[in-house]
């Protein structure tokens, strides 16, 4: 088989690329849209809004959905729902064991302020505490950092600024980043946080795929093109994974310089929510769809298997 050749980082994004990311984040935004009901075997997926790998137990695999924390167990199938029933709109799992991080919104019977801001679970999604910004912020994209577990960010829609907090969510400094915003304000739909750098992120939407070395301050493109998703492989952070709407799963090996198509696309009507990197193995892939379908690679992404729902 021949081999792809690498190409440049920056190229023209297709207007029907833009419209479908404008698409996807206008879902996000409202949360409507994408509702695909699962057979009687496994649960019923409103809208997948991120998915993260425990890292102290890569057999499961957490996906925040529109009516809340899904467990996934490797190998077997859905373990059920953790947890109350919230709508779970930013997710992010922190480098101590049952640790989890979630903004959005309260489901029936949960006494959370509505937007929930930052909110945290120590013991796996049983139960959540408000952490700050009650009542205030429903980040749709944060990210906590794995290399330490005091940097936090995020994405506000609400008021189009960057969050960035030092404390473990206390406290915050709110900026301006047109880069993020983008033409309509919209921000990213997904941020990633460096596996051993605090300090570097990735930021995926509209605008393509920007990558920040300094918390945020600055940022550059390093793909063009709209951007769904994206994910650091852990154990070579130069080597990352990205989902562009309009050419699907990419790989580049250099930070980000040049990539190179992997031949996964899950079509025009749905977009794939979140990718993730198993943290000891970076042959082993998940990726999951706004609409529900969990996908597994065991050949760093060559190839792939439909879990959810399955063959």
């Amino acid at each position: 088989m021949k081999k792809s050749r690498p190409r440049p980082a920056r190229r023209p994004a297709p207007a029907r690329t833009r419209v479908a990311l404008v698409l996807a984040a206008a879902v996000l935004v409202a949360g409507l849209g994408y509702a695909w009901y699962a057979r009687s075997a496994g649960p019923e997926i409103r809208h997948v809004h991120g998915m993260a790998i425990d890292p102290f137990d890569p057999s499961r695999i957490w996906v925040a959905t529109h009516d809340g924390l899904l467990v996934w167990r490797e190998p077997g199938g859905w373990a059920g729902r953790v947890g109350p029933v919230m709508d779970l709109m930013g997710f992010a799992v922190a480098p101590e064991r049952d640790v989890l991080y979630a903004s959005g919104h309260p489901g029936p019977g949960v006494r959370l302020p509505n937007p929930v801001g930052l909110m945290a679970s120590r013991d796996g999604d049983a139960s959540w505490e408000p952490v700050s910004l009650s009542g205030e912020v429903d980040f749709h994209a944060m990210a906590v950092s794995p290399a330490d577990r005091r940097r936090i960010y995020g994405f506000y829609y609400g008021d189009g600024l960057f969050y960035r907090s030092d404390d473990g969510g206390r406290t915050w400094t709110r900026t301006q980043v047109p880069a993020l915003a983008g033409p309509l304000g919209r921000g990213p739909l997904q941020l990633v946080a460096h596996p051993k750098d605090p300090d570097t992120l990735l930021a995926a939407g509209e605008e393509g795929l920007l990558r920040s070395e300094d918390g945020g301050r600055t940022w550059k493109t390093i793909l063009a093109g709209a951007v769904s998703a994206a994910a650091f492989v852990p154990r070579d952070p130069e080597q990352l994974l990205a989902y562009e709407a309009g050419t699907g799963l990419v790989r580049s090996a250099d930070g980000g310089r040049t990539w190179q198509p992997l031949g996964l696309r899950v079509g025009d009507r749905d977009l794939v929510a979140a990718v993730a990197v198993h943290p000891a193995d970076p042959q082993v892939v998940y990726v999951a769809t706004f609409a529900g379908t969990l996908m597994q690679s065991r050949d760093g992404g060559s190839t792939w298997q439909a879990l959810w729902p399955g063959p």
